[in-house]
């Protein structure tokens, strides 16, 4: 209470996720970095789903930007699986019925 924050937790705790034996964090590729983040949040709209009683918004800035063509399929195959994703990116991705805004000068119109 004196410092003003919590000091244990699972907030508090520091994930090792390794690729082929090696830290992802300290060695893995800014694609890897960022697939890696990717999958943690699709693999949590199950467990968020199941203790909330509804399914989460999945909000995803920029999450395509590094990944290559054939894994940013993948990933856009897996998130398809979500209810709901807002995803920012600036090469529109093709996803069979997605509803597709532009945003510019601070307006947003459907694509």
């Amino acid at each position: 209470m004196r410092r003003g924050l919590t000091l244990v937790g699972p907030h508090r705790d520091d994930l090792a996720i390794e690729i082929d034996g090696v830290d992802a964090r300290a060695f893995g590729s800014r694609g890897q970095q960022r697939l890696v983040a990717l999958a943690l949040r699709l693999a949590e709209v199950l467990p968020v789903t199941e203790a909330a009683g509804t399914a989460p918004v999945l909000l995803l800035d920029d999450a395509l930007s590094e990944l290559d063509r054939t894994v940013r399929g993948h990933v856009l195959q897996e998130m398809q699986s979500a209810e709901q994703v807002f995803l920012t990116t600036p090469e529109p991705p093709t996803v069979e019925g997605a509803a597709m805004f532009h945003v510019s000068g601070g307006s947003v119109a459907a694509a």
